[in-house]
């Protein structure tokens, strides 16, 4: 028993120490960013870089705010990030629906075909996108970001969905049905709080994807006040000089409504595995 005992703890504490160095691994790049933007000029550049400063100072977030459109950067990144997330998750939530559930000429062959559309890479699309943004005079605006960003999100989430709903009982949508609610009822009171899991996934990958791409934001918008925060903070490099201050404490702000997402979603997809399971 003594030895049972003892075995139980030190594979406790072997499992705290990896705990502990994954933690300090994830965490120590968003320590490095907040300690670089509140280090002064003057030990930002010194031959061995040091691990804290007895120095802390603000002057690097107001040279951020002096030099960029920082706020108005976030609000593009805000709103585009918001509103691509949000129509991938009702697209992809009809479509992965009509794709498990009903049944219909062609339905495998678009399902097969937009598995086959998420494959293709990005690099290929760039220059087609560019013809046809230009021809539909969106250039130089935030939709024609939005649009581009929902081709790449919207397969994924059609993808993922359809997969989702389809290890859902059918057995529960028909007893909705049977109880007088509709297709799109059923779909919204019984089906998606069980796929919350999924939802939530999809949600994540779509504003990930739209907050953090730079190249299709770069090309597509040439004023800085339509530029999104990663060619905004991008545009700090004058040359071969790197305002590393201004470029660190703008990255940490720019990671903090991504890591609040995560939070707020671990929870979620949680509860999210059992809402809905039961009835009443």
């Amino acid at each position: 028993m003594i030895g049972y005992a003892m075995q139980k703890r030190l594979h406790h504490a072997f499992m705290m120490f990896l705990l502990a160095l994954v933690l300090l691994v994830v965490l120590f790049p968003i320590y490095w960013m907040l300690l670089t933007g509140i280090k002064p000029k003057s030990e930002l550049y010194l031959p061995e870089p040091t691990l804290w400063t007895n120095n802390p100072t603000l002057a690097n977030v107001r040279s951020l705010f002096e030099r960029t459109p920082f706020l108005i950067q976030m609000r593009n990144s805000v709103i585009v990030s918001t509103v691509t997330t949000t129509v991938t998750i009702v697209i992809g939530a009809l479509a992965g629906y009509s794709l498990s559930r009903l049944r219909y000429p062609g339905r495998d062959f678009f399902a097969s075909a937009i598995f086959f559309i998420y494959l293709i890479p990005g690099m290929m699309t760039l220059i087609p996108l560019y013809v046809l943004m230009s021809q539909l005079r969106l250039l130089n605006t935030l939709y024609v970001l939005m649009l581009c960003y929902l081709g790449f999100s919207t397969p994924f989430a059609i993808w993922v969905l359809k997969g989702y709903f389809t290890t859902i009982p059918y057995e529960m949508e028909d007893a909705a049905l049977v109880d007088g609610c509709t297709r799109l009822e059923a779909l919204y009171r019984v089906i998606l709080p069980l796929a919350a899991p999924g939802l939530v996934a999809c949600a994540i990958f779509a504003f990930t994807l739209s907050w953090n791409e730079y190249l299709l934001a770069m090309l597509f918008n040439n004023s800085r006040n339509l530029w999104t925060l990663p060619v905004g903070l991008a545009g700090l490099v004058y040359g071969d000089v790197f305002l590393w201050g201004e470029i660190m404490i703008g990255a940490f702000l720019m990671s903090l409504p991504v890591l609040v997402l995560y939070v707020l979603a671990q929870r979620f997809v949680v509860t999210g595995l059992t809402a809905g399971a039961v009835k009443g």
